[in-house]
């Protein structure tokens, strides 16, 4: 697992893993990426010449001829941008302006200012704005909380009524986002669980980010999805697990209603919000930006962020459904 702390003027250096620092199979008609510690780049490849996109007017710096005998990696080379520099080609999994719905990725221009973008975020503003107000008035309920329990790692086994119904809230929004989620990307299934709520892990790195509350900075970190397994889907979600216990039992599993599990259901929610919609979203209500902090957000391989249309192009792609 790979995070960053976040920045929003990010250096351009990052680590990559071993299976980047192998050249991948670029096929004529597949846009590829590099990647060096000064440059990254989308580029389009017919066979014969990779030329960079978003050049007016591509000469000698941003195309490169492939002979018959030549690999690509040889052939860009010799770009003055690439002369005795490492670089690394990624297959770009998506074509330029495609999207998966509902899942925010940092786009070609700032591949590391995660949680990125949505780019038909503006047509969802009804989504959005109906989740943040949703996150709104359970943060109210978690400050009248805290009036009488207060927050410190010796407090968070406390449980209690109004602690249970404020994770059954949350805990249910979170559902209610997982099944949009998915029914956006064409799963439409009646019956849903964990099983396919675990789906979304992946794609959306839900697992990578880490979020603090502002109002108790003696707290640390909280990484809400951290450890999710799809083998153990609901139990490995230990706040979600407890939610479960509380709802179907609260007479024998009461005391799971803590302190605990209602702060983790809330910060699973601002994940959610940031790894659908992006960080736009994060910044509609100043009142929720400075309640929470996103401390670390994933660190995406540059194939899988979402290229920025160029004005060169004359298609524009459609959103596409995640290949679960």
């Amino acid at each position: 697992m790979a995070t960053t702390a976040i920045n929003l003027s990010p250096s351009r250096h990052r680590a990559f893993s071993a299976v980047e620092l192998t050249d991948e199979i670029i096929e004529p008609g597949d846009f590829f990426g590099t990647t060096s510690a000064n440059h990254s780049c989308v580029w389009t490849f017919n066979g014969i010449e990779a030329v960079r996109l978003g050049v007016a007017d591509p000469d000698y710096r941003s195309k490169a001829n492939v002979s018959a005998k030549q690999s690509l990696r040889n052939a860009l080379a010799e770009i003055p941008m690439f002369q005795n520099v490492e670089f690394v080609i990624h297959r770009m999994e998506l074509e330029p302006g495609a999207y998966y719905r509902r899942m925010a990725r940092p786009s070609s221009h700032h591949p590391l200012e995660s949680p990125g973008v949505l780019p038909n975020y503006r047509e969802l503003s009804n989504t959005v704005m109906s989740a943040l107000n949703q996150l709104r008035a359970l943060v109210g309920m978690l400050d009248n909380i805290v009036q009488s329990v207060h927050p410190t790692d010796r407090n968070m086994r406390c449980f209690g009524n109004g602690i249970r119904n404020l994770i059954i809230l949350a805990s249910t929004e979170c559902e209610a986002q997982w099944r949009g989620i998915l029914a956006a990307n064409g799963i439409n299934q009646k019956q849903l669980n964990t099983n396919d709520y675990v789906k979304l892990l992946h794609p959306m790195r839900l697992d990578e980010y880490q979020v603090r509350l502002r109002h108790f900075p003696w707290l640390t970190g909280i990484s809400p999805f951290s450890g999710w397994d799809a083998t153990s889907p609901t139990q490995s979600l230990d706040w979600y697990d407890d939610y479960n216990a509380i709802k179907h039992d609260r007479e024998n599993a009461f005391e799971r209603a803590t302190l605990s599990a209602a702060i983790k259901s809330i910060c699973a929610l601002w994940v959610l919000v940031a790894a659908q919609f992006g960080y736009r979203a994060l910044r509609e209500f100043d009142d929720l930006e400075r309640y929470f902090h996103l401390e670390c957000v994933p660190l995406w391989r540059y194939s899988e962020i979402y290229t920025d249309l160029y004005i060169d192009q004359k298609t524009v792609a459609n959103p596409f459904n995640y290949p679960f």
